[in-house]
């Protein structure tokens, strides 16, 4: 090999590794896993559209007239924003890696390669990646979506003529979303300060990810594969590219309307224009960013002073009830502030909960009162979740050293640092807000409720968590992420409602509200007692899952 394929071949291995707490790079997951991975939900979205495109099926339920080119539009929705979805997020994972790091300066500055051949291999390594992901997120479905929708069809020029307008459209719009993020990324370093580049970029791909999901799980996408589409779809569709695209599918089939064809014209022209501004911002970026890694290394160590307040000694006195519990807390702060990855887990989640709670309150059919319960259960489980995301492993030893029974426990510094992040605002914010909307006796009331509620749910997330934030290594299976999601599923959709209605239920009678005050006391009577009997048992300090059992017994007996 060539030192310049050599350099694509780093490249590649560099940005389908997998990087460990402290830079260290792994392929745990190797390319065909991920490939593989990728490919799944077309392939099985595909098979799963068999049942509405069967002419047999079609013939059994009374349906003797049925347009498959023109029912095809809704599911090709689907999998242009699937392709969208997962190209883009798989580069938002990737964003660190689409420019070169201090590593790779070491590494390759003191080769003699010129800054141009190095930018070159990166950019074929990109480059190849974006085809092969294209290829391989709609390479299933470009072959049976086309086999189902032509089943009652009996020439191949159908099954060609809608595999080609699939392929176009699909393909385009993975591209689309490929060479939009790796434009957003250059033009970010060629418009921003060395300094204001790294808050500003976790900033954006937050925004990135709660967009592309947003559009995934969006009302016009239910509308549109249900084929019930309202009939203001059409004022904001032309906004969103994923719907561009759907007219390059139909331009290509030769069904489009005129509106739709010019869309179709439009998605041409926008990834034209992304491939341009990113070659371009790509380029013009790299050199600058490759010698502003030669220039950060002068101040590597740094004598850079950073300003801040020292926490008088009182107030840790009052706040904490141990040192170890304040060194936790300030642990804890600190990740949540400084870790990009868990700043991008937080924020991803809470914004998809940002998006649900706008939806509520721009839906009038839906309950306002749904909002506060929303944002404290999207807060409260998204602490949660992150806190079982170690952020620097071979700093464990520091906390292994504490004692096997800290005091306070891990569940009640936890608990009170979720109290902190969730009751401060519903007292200060929400009480006003209810009693301006409802009046002050029903907006004490509500607020009393939520925060009751609150304080509930996180002695309920928090049962049984015997670790330090942040320092424990989980390893959940595929059931115990499964059940998370449906729990998950379960209070957004039916739980939340129904605490609601119990809350407007209370509110009309202080018998009805000292009711739901006992029930309140009750649950927070049994929880303690229950706690005090597994205070009694043996509880250590835990940090990491055991590991897997080499063989079970089958117990047929």
């Amino acid at each position: 090999m060539t030192p310049f394929w050599r350099l694509v071949e780093h490249f590649v291995k560099r940005l389908t590794a997998s990087e460990e707490e402290e830079g260290t790079e792994s392929t745990s997951l190797g390319l065909g896993m991920v490939l593989a991975i990728l490919a799944s939900p077309g392939a099985f979205a595909s098979i799963l559209l068999m049942d509405k495109y069967s002419p047999l099926l079609q013939w059994l339920r009374g349906i003797r007239h049925f347009n498959a080119f023109k029912s095809s539009a809704a599911d090709e929705y689907f999998f242009i924003v699937l392709s969208m979805t997962i190209t883009g997020l798989v580069m938002v994972l990737r964003w660190n890696k689409l420019l070169p790091d201090r590593r790779d300066f070491w590494n390759l500055a003191v080769l003699p390669i010129p800054i141009r051949d190095v930018f070159l291999a990166n950019f074929a390594a990109l480059l190849g990646l974006a085809f092969v992901f294209a290829i391989d997120v709609n390479a299933v479905s470009s072959f049976l979506f086309p086999i189902f929708v032509t089943m009652g069809h009996p020439t191949v020029t159908a099954f060609l003529q809608v595999a080609a307008a699939h392929a176009a459209a699909v393909f385009s719009a993975s591209l689309f979303s490929f060479f939009a993020v790796l434009s957003l990324v250059g033009l970010l370093m060629l418009l921003l300060p060395a300094r204001l580049f790294r808050p500003v970029s976790v900033a954006v791909r937050m925004l990135l990810v709660v967009t592309l999901l947003s559009e995934f799980f969006s009302n016009l996408f239910l509308e549109l594969l249900s084929g019930r589409s309202s009939a203001h779809a059409g004022s904001y569709a032309r906004f969103l590219p994923s719907f561009w695209f759907l007219g390059v599918y139909e331009n290509v089939l030769h069904t489009a309307q005129p509106a739709i064809a010019q869309l179709g014209n439009q998605a041409l022209a926008a990834l034209a224009a992304s491939i341009v501004i990113a070659v371009a911002a790509y380029s013009l970026c790299y050199r600058r960013h490759f010698l502003r890694l030669a220039e950060s290394f002068d101040t590597l160590g740094g004598s850079r002073h950073v300003s801040r307040l020292p926490l008088p000694q009182w107030l840790g006195r009052v706040l904490f009830r141990s040192r170890f519990e304040e060194a936790c807390s300030r642990f804890s702060l600190k990740v949540l502030l400084r870790s990009e990855r868990h700043v991008m887990l937080f924020g991803g989640y809470l914004g998809i909960g940002l998006v649900i709670v706008a939806q509520a309150l721009f839906d009038r059919t839906n309950n306002v009162l749904e909002v506060p319960l929303l944002l404290t259960f999207f807060l409260i489980s998204g602490l949660r979740l992150v806190f079982e995301t170690p952020a620097v492993l071979a700093a464990n030893w520091v906390f292994r050293t504490a004692p096997t029974h800290p005091h306070p426990s891990p569940e009640a510094m936890a608990r009170r640092f979720l109290r902190l992040a969730v009751l401060p605002w519903q007292a200060a914010i929400l009480a006003p807000i209810a009693a301006h909307r409802l009046g002050w006796p029903a907006g004490l009331k509500i607020t009393a409720m939520d925060m009751a509620l609150s304080v509930l749910a996180i002695d309920l997330l928090l049962w049984n968590f015997h670790k330090i934030a942040f320092t424990y290594i989980a390893r959940p299976d595929a059931k115990q992420i499964i059940l998370r999601m449906l729990a998950a599923l379960f209070a957004v959709a039916l739980l939340i409602p129904l605490l609601v209605s119990v809350e407007q239920w209370a509110l009309s009678g202080w018998l009805r509200l000292a009711l739901i005050a006992a029930l309140a006391g009750a649950a927070f009577f049994e929880i303690a007692r229950r706690k005090r009997q597994r205070q009694m048992a043996e509880q250590v300090l835990t940090f990491e899952e055991g590991p897997a059992a080499a063989f079970e017994l089958l117990k047929l007996a």
